[in-house]
């Protein structure tokens, strides 16, 4: 096997923010990875799924330039408050959460709403999706939940983006249904954009050493005959033995 320890990647923006990643040879449903990245404690403990959320909230919310704004000698609290009311804040009504990403979901809600980041839902506060997959991956929207969709402005919110290609259907899927997709935020990613849509993430590729994604057709650690240690995906692995 060449599963090796657990270490813990800290993020650069908040250094209590710790993603732990095990190096070896995994397979998901569509890729090797020479990573198993495990959100478990990011997802479930409710400090930590807080502390995620306050950072994608962070990178989705447009930040200006103090120097740039009036007032460069006020109080750095002042500066601060200042700020954020010119913030670039598009409308948040539905958030959808992917990879058992529900407590982090509410959470942003909850940061959405302290900064002032409005909604358009009539009652004033923001719908949480845990969207339903069919066998082939495509979002399958029911009747009850095309009102949560028609005409709302959506945040996508997910544990990993790797190629983009699950999320991107979901995205089709949630125009399709009239809604507007206004943003993607996830923990970890290895792609920058999604059908035109910007991945804002807590992590990214670079943070981990020499991190590799390959078709299984291509793959090096198979083609030098390192055996896969475990089956991955966003909610844990199970060990090939």
């Amino acid at each position: 096997m060449s599963m090796g320890k657990a270490i813990k990647i800290y993020s650069k923006e908040n250094p209590d923010l710790a993603l732990k990643v095990t190096k070896g040879h995994f397979s998901s449903d569509r890729f090797h990875i020479n990573y198993y990245i495990d959100m478990t404690e990011l997802k479930m403990r409710q400090s930590n799924a807080e502390a995620v959320a306050k950072a994608i909230v962070k990178k989705y919310v447009k930040r200006v330039n103090l120097n740039l704004l009036p007032g460069v000698g006020m109080a750095s609290e002042m500066l601060g408050q200042l700020a954020d009311s010119h913030a670039t804040k598009a409308p948040i009504d539905t958030i959808i959460c992917m990879d058992g990403c529900e407590a982090i979901g509410a959470y942003v809600a909850k940061e959405l709403s302290d900064i002032g980041v409005a909604t358009t839902n009539t009652h004033k506060t923001t719908y949480i999706l845990t969207p339903e997959f069919d066998s082939s991956g495509q979002m399958v929207v029911r009747d009850n939940i095309i009102k949560m969709l028609k005409e709302k402005h959506v945040l996508v919110v997910l544990a990993t983006a790797m190629s983009g290609h699950t999320i991107a259907k979901s995205i089709r899927c949630i125009s399709s249904y009239g809604g507007i997709v206004e943003g993607i935020s996830c923990i970890f990613s290895a792609i920058n954009e999604i059908e035109g849509h910007p991945v804002n993430s807590v992590f990214e590729a670079s943070d981990l050493d020499g991190f590799k994604l390959s078709e299984p057709d291509n793959c090096p650690d198979c083609q030098n005959g390192v055996k896969l240690d475990a089956i991955v995906n966003s909610y844990g692995y199970t060990v090939l033995n």
